[in-house]
Order: structure tokens, then sequence, then C-alpha cells
């Protein structure tokens, strides 16, 4: 995704406001597919997604122990498990390469740009920190280094603090619903919580951390997100390892699952390829596919489970990524910068200068990148741009070299960012997870207990999922997958757990 941090902030010496990475609350995100791009002259060219090669299937195996249907996180860590069971299986993909919502193009700027997750979030506990390791790929921590502005000038620092102090009180009221078990909207519990700085802050943790705002996510929901360690980058692009482990295993891409049928003793898949018999499916693709009815089940699947769909549903969260010849954000690599906001939402923050490549990520979330995904890449482009002139000034236009934006919410193959339980609908995380008929098994960020909306909970979700496939159908199992799915399993909230092993809460998913 992208989670926001909570935590303590701090003065330091030259007198300016950091947030201290000790208790942060992570950024998160699991963003987006690709859009044209725009430069400084308006042009708009095709930004295509660049192809990593991977061992594709000309033909489906014949009759597979498990079809896993979705070629994101989930679907390859599933993949990968069931290779040391000795089942034998076949990932489906509909998009033209695997990864799903973690993906690193170099068409658009000729250099990496993450369209969906960015941030590796969860410290070490994080898989994707040895696969990334394994695999040759450098990771390096994530700054938590702000510059806090109002709608027009740079916030001093009496004003940046009473941000801080806002964004605490706020989080605080929704945490201390959590911890009381209410299910409600967060918007209920801070309604008395006001100041200059309220929509803002609200902002911060509704758009730009859940991917909603205020009156659409779940306060219990918000407290069960497990407390992590702080965040890592990859230079080369999280999409760019997700892509070189997605080479381990043997995919069929441009594959688009149409029905599934599991009426009878086995289960039939039917795609636009053909169809596979196997004897059961793994299901990794996104609660806004499902609730979408993307996919035909037959029978249909039972009621609770087709209300779980819509109950944990699907957020929108947009990178508009302008790109720069010089660092015009003042902040060296990977900064963050956070305007003013009015209380109607509408604005964005901003990650500078990404991993020293000139790439700003302008992110938009909630109902304001909803109404956005609609209008055109100049557009919002343009949007974003004039909204840094007014903080930065009008001479950041002579360095912007071109710009693009992403639409989760209308990418047919996701219908949306990363998902989080509506108000009073935190039970059917659990319905989510359960199996049907013994046959149909699903995994995904939202899926996860603890990790929800992060590539490292897809990841452990698709591994636990392959763990309880291979013990349904008997197969030997070896001990490694079910190491590898707890490795990640964080405590809930209200369990003790070691203060190394867990800091404050945290996307990003």
């Amino acid at each position: 995704m992208h989670k926001l941090w909570l935590g303590r902030w701090s003065k330091i010496l030259d007198g300016s406001l950091r947030f201290s990475t000790t208790g942060a609350k992570v950024l998160r995100m699991e963003l987006s597919k690709n859009y044209p791009t725009l430069d400084r002259r308006g042009f708009l060219t095709a930004s295509l997604f660049s192809l990593f090669p991977i061992r594709l299937h000309a033909k489906f195996k014949s009759n597979p122990d498990v079809v896993i249907v979705g070629g994101g996180a989930a679907g390859i860590a599933a993949a990968h498990a069931l290779q040391k069971t000795g089942l034998s299986a076949v990932l489906v993909e509909a998009a033209d390469h695997l990864g799903g919502r973690v993906h690193t193009e170099r068409a658009t700027f000729g250099i990496p740009f993450d369209v969906g997750a960015h941030w590796i979030h969860s410290g070490k506990l994080n898989p994707y920190q040895n696969i990334a390791k394994n695999l040759g790929f450098e990771l390096y921590p994530a700054r938590s280094d702000f510059r806090i502005f109002t709608e027009d000038r740079e916030a001093t620092n009496a004003e940046a603090e009473d941000f801080w102090k806002t964004y605490l009180q706020i989080s605080d009221a929704i945490e201390e619903a959590g911890e009381q078990g209410r299910d409600v909207a967060a918007s209920e519990v801070i309604k008395d919580i006001a100041g200059a700085w309220s929509a803002t802050a609200k902002f911060a943790i509704g758009p730009w951390d859940m991917a909603k705002n205020m009156e659409d996510f779940s306060t219990l929901d918000w407290w069960n997100f497990s407390d992590v360690e702080s965040d890592y980058y990859c230079a080369e692009g999280f999409g760019s390892i997700v892509a070189e482990y997605g080479k381990g295993v043997e995919a069929s891409v441009n594959t688009k699952v149409k029905k599934i049928d599991w009426n009878g003793n086995n289960v039939r898949v039917d795609t636009d390829q053909g169809s596979i018999d196997c004897r059961a499916v793994i299901v990794t693709v996104s609660t806004g596919v499902l609730a979408g009815n993307e996919i035909d089940f037959v029978p249909s699947l039972p009621l609770d489970k087709r209300e779980s769909f819509d109950a944990v549903s699907m957020g929108i969260y947009d990178h508009i990524a302008l790109q720069f010849s010089e660092d015009v954000f003042g902040m060296g690599n990977d900064g963050y910068v956070l305007f003013e906001i009015g209380e109607y939402g509408k604005g964005f923050g901003t990650l500078t200068n990404a991993s020293g490549s000139g790439i700003a990520y302008c992110d938009v979330g909630g109902n304001w990148a909803r109404e956005l995904q609609w209008k055109s890449t100049e557009y919002r482009v343009d949007y974003a741009l004039s909204e840094l002139k007014k903080i930065l000034g009008n001479d950041i236009e002579k360095h912007f070299v071109k710009g693009t934006a992403t639409s989760w919410g209308t990418n047919v193959l996701t219908l949306g960012s990363y998902a989080s339980a509506r108000p009073g609908a935190y039970h059917l995380r659990t319905v989510l997870r359960q199996p049907v008929g013994d046959k149909i098994f699903f995994a995904g960020e939202a899926c996860h207990r603890s990790l929800w909306a992060t590539v490292a909970g897809a990841h452990l979700s698709g591994v636990e999922a392959a763990g309880i496939v291979s013990r349904q159908l008997a197969s030997s199992w070896c001990d490694q997958a079910d190491r590898e799915a707890n490795y990640c399993n964080l405590p809930q909230r209200g369990q003790t757990i070691s203060p190394s092993r867990c800091v404050k809460r945290a996307f990003s998913e």
C-alpha cells in the first residue's frame, strides 16, 4: 500500500520538526495500473508496462491438483509453497504480467516507477526482506522527515506541532474505540475533535492511509492491524522484486477466469484460454473483483461469503507521479510533504524524490481519488503540479519533466487498491478467509489476519492457503511452508509481544 506514522514527533537540533521512526505508523498502499503520460508541453504518450520473462504454459497441465487464480503476491507465494509439497499446480493470471498490484514499469520515465505498492512494510519481519536479498536486490530503510505547509507557505514549528497533536488525538480516539471492541465508523468517534488542522489530520489517517474517508472504515479493523517495524525501499522498484520472484513459478498470463464450477467431486475452472479440471482452487483476486461478480461460481457461494466480499471492501489510492529534473522539495531523497487540506479532503500527500529518481509520488485516496480517477491524465497532472506551485513557488515548473497517474478503481482486474472492513463488518473478515466446500480456498492481502492491505500480508496469506490445501488433499507437506506462514503472523491487539518485534501499527499494502 502505505501507512502513516503514529508515534512521537520530536524537535531536532536545527529546530525543524521530524517524526520519529520509533512507533511509526507506516504509510500503506497496494495500488494501480499504468496510464498515459503527460510532459511539459502537454503531449500524451502511451505508457507501456515493462514485461518480465516468466515460464508460460502454451497448454494447461492435464488435471492438476490445484489451480491458483490470480498472479499477484498471494498467488506467487501459494505457487512457490505448493512446489514444496509435491502437488501439481497451475497459476492463471488475467494480466500480461505477474505481480498484480505490485508492479514496476520503466517505459514512462525511463527509470523504475512503482505503479502499485512502493513501501516494503513490516521491517525485517516481511518475507520480502529475505526474498529480495536472495535475489540480489538491495533494500534501504525509509526516512520519516516531513515538511508541513499551510495552503500557501511552510508551517511554523508551532503550526506543525499543532498538526501532529491533532493527528495523535484523532488516532488515539479511533484506537480507543477499537480496543473497546466498537465496530463503528472512525468518523463516529472523532466528532468532537476540531481545530485548524483537523481536516488535514483526517486526510492523513483516512484517504492517505486507509484509502477511505473516515466514515468508510471500521475502528475495530483499524485496531486489529498488527504493530510492526519500519519501512524499506528498493531503488529498482518493489515490483521488480516480485516479478523476479515470480519467475520461479510456472504461470499462464493473459488468462482470464470466467467460471469456477465446484459442483461435484472436483472443480472445473473455465478461462478464456480453455478449461482446467482440478481438485482444489485457491482464489487470490481482490475483493473488488469478487464483489463485482467478475467470476461466476457454480453453484453460488454461501450468502455470508458473498457478503464478505462487499464488507471487506476496496479503498481507492492512486499515484499522481511527477518527475522533476532536480530536487525541488529541498529534502533529499524520500522525504514527505503534506499541505493543509480543506474540510472536503481534497488534497494529496507527497513522497519526494523517490530513491533519488526525481519522481514525486503525489498520492490521493478515498472519495477524492474516486472522483479524480475519471479525469484525464492531463487534468490530474496539472492539478498536482498547480498545488505544489502554491506551496513551493512557480519556479518548480521549470524543472518539471513529465507526469502520469494511476486509476486502480477503474482497473477491471482489481477494482480498487487495497481492502479494509466497512463499519460494523469486521466479523466478516473471518468469513472471507474460510474455505468453501473443502474445494475453494481464498488468499490475498484482505485475507491476512493482521497484515491486511500489505504485500507481506498477501504473501503470507498465499503460503497459509497452500498449507491448508495441502493438508486437505492429504499430501505430504514439508514444514517450511508452515514456518513461513507463521513468520509474520503477528499477535493481535492487546497481546504481549517483544518490543524488538513490534512497534506501533503497520500499508500498503
